[in-house]
Protein backbone atom coordinates (compact mmCIF):
# COMPACT_ATOMS: atom_id res chain seq x y z
CA UNK A 1 0.00 0.00 0.00
CA UNK A 2 2.73 2.58 1.00
CA UNK A 3 4.16 1.46 -2.07
CA UNK A 4 1.08 2.42 -4.19
CA UNK A 5 0.93 5.83 -2.53
CA UNK A 6 4.79 6.11 -3.44
CA UNK A 7 4.60 5.81 -7.24
CA UNK A 8 0.85 7.29 -7.18
CA UNK A 9 1.43 10.48 -5.19
CA UNK A 10 4.07 12.01 -6.74
CA UNK A 11 2.07 11.22 -10.55
CA UNK A 12 -1.09 12.76 -9.82
CA UNK A 13 0.93 15.89 -8.66
CA UNK A 14 2.62 15.86 -11.79
CA UNK A 15 -0.77 15.55 -13.60
CA UNK A 16 -2.02 18.44 -11.48
CA UNK A 17 0.90 20.64 -12.13
CA UNK A 18 0.93 20.00 -16.40
CA UNK A 19 -2.98 20.56 -16.23
CA UNK A 20 -2.31 23.86 -14.36
CA UNK A 21 0.55 24.52 -17.01
CA UNK A 22 -1.71 23.50 -20.18
CA UNK A 23 -4.44 25.63 -18.82
CA UNK A 24 -2.45 28.68 -18.20
CA UNK A 25 -0.40 28.47 -21.13
CA UNK A 26 -3.93 28.61 -23.10
CA UNK A 27 -5.10 31.38 -21.28
CA UNK A 28 -2.14 33.43 -22.51
CA UNK A 29 -2.59 32.17 -26.02
CA UNK A 30 -5.78 32.85 -26.36
CA UNK A 31 -5.39 36.46 -24.66
CA UNK A 32 -2.61 37.04 -27.27
CA UNK A 33 -4.82 36.03 -30.27
CA UNK A 34 -7.64 38.41 -28.71
CA UNK A 35 -5.44 41.41 -28.34
CA UNK A 36 -3.71 40.90 -32.36
CA UNK A 37 -7.63 40.47 -33.72
CA UNK A 38 -8.43 43.96 -31.19
CA UNK A 39 -4.92 45.73 -32.90
CA UNK A 40 -6.13 44.12 -36.37
CA UNK A 41 -9.56 45.41 -36.37
CA UNK A 42 -8.24 48.96 -35.14
CA UNK A 43 -5.69 49.11 -37.56
CA UNK A 44 -8.61 48.39 -40.14
CA UNK A 45 -10.98 50.78 -38.98
CA UNK A 46 -7.81 53.34 -39.19
CA UNK A 47 -7.28 52.39 -42.88
CA UNK A 48 -10.89 52.38 -43.96
CA UNK A 49 -11.14 56.25 -42.45
CA UNK A 50 -8.25 57.26 -43.89
CA UNK A 51 -9.46 55.95 -47.11
CA UNK A 52 -12.90 57.65 -47.01
CA UNK A 53 -11.25 61.08 -45.92
CA UNK A 54 -8.76 60.84 -48.68
CA UNK A 55 -11.39 59.53 -51.35
CA UNK A 56 -13.51 62.87 -50.14
CA UNK A 57 -10.85 64.76 -50.44
CA UNK A 58 -9.14 63.90 -53.56
CA UNK A 59 -11.54 62.18 -55.52
CA UNK A 60 -14.71 64.58 -55.62
CA UNK A 61 -16.00 67.89 -54.43
CA UNK A 62 -18.72 68.73 -51.95
CA UNK A 63 -20.91 69.73 -54.95
CA UNK A 64 -20.04 66.48 -57.18
CA UNK A 65 -21.11 64.29 -54.04
CA UNK A 66 -24.54 66.22 -53.42
CA UNK A 67 -25.43 66.05 -57.17
CA UNK A 68 -24.57 62.20 -56.59
CA UNK A 69 -26.52 61.95 -53.53
CA UNK A 70 -29.44 63.95 -54.87
CA UNK A 71 -29.99 61.45 -58.09
CA UNK A 72 -29.68 58.78 -56.02
CA UNK A 73 -32.41 60.21 -53.80
CA UNK A 74 -34.49 61.03 -56.94
CA UNK A 75 -33.65 57.42 -58.50
CA UNK A 76 -34.93 55.35 -55.01
CA UNK A 77 -38.08 57.92 -55.20
CA UNK A 78 -38.83 56.88 -58.79
CA UNK A 79 -38.50 52.77 -57.97
CA UNK A 80 -40.72 53.02 -55.20
CA UNK A 81 -43.53 54.70 -57.58
CA UNK A 82 -42.60 52.27 -60.18
CA UNK A 83 -42.50 49.30 -57.34
CA UNK A 84 -46.42 50.78 -55.92
CA UNK A 85 -47.87 51.30 -59.32
CA UNK A 86 -46.65 47.55 -60.37
CA UNK A 87 -48.45 46.12 -56.78
CA UNK A 88 -51.90 47.91 -57.56
CA UNK A 89 -51.51 46.17 -61.29
CA UNK A 90 -51.00 42.71 -59.49
CA UNK A 91 -53.66 43.67 -57.59
CA UNK A 92 -56.21 44.70 -60.32
CA UNK A 93 -55.61 42.07 -61.92
CA UNK A 94 -55.88 39.09 -59.34
CA UNK A 95 -59.27 40.34 -58.35
CA UNK A 96 -59.72 40.46 -63.05
CA UNK A 97 -58.53 36.85 -62.61
CA UNK A 98 -60.38 35.44 -59.41
CA UNK A 99 -63.72 37.64 -61.09
CA UNK A 100 -63.53 35.45 -63.66
CA UNK A 101 -62.49 32.04 -61.74
CA UNK A 102 -65.98 32.57 -59.61
CA UNK A 103 -68.21 33.42 -62.74
CA UNK A 104 -66.99 30.14 -64.35
CA UNK A 105 -67.55 28.66 -61.54
CA UNK A 106 -70.93 29.81 -61.33
CA UNK A 107 -71.77 28.96 -64.79
CA UNK A 108 -71.45 25.23 -64.08
CA UNK A 109 -68.18 24.56 -65.75
CA UNK A 110 -66.48 23.13 -62.36
CA UNK A 111 -68.95 20.52 -61.92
Amino acid sequence: MELVVAVLGPCMGGLISLFVFVNKKNGEFQRNEFNRIHETLVMMDEKIDDLRVNVAENYVTNEQLKDHIDSEESWHLRFGEEMSQTRDEVTTTRVIVDRMWMDYQNKGGMQ
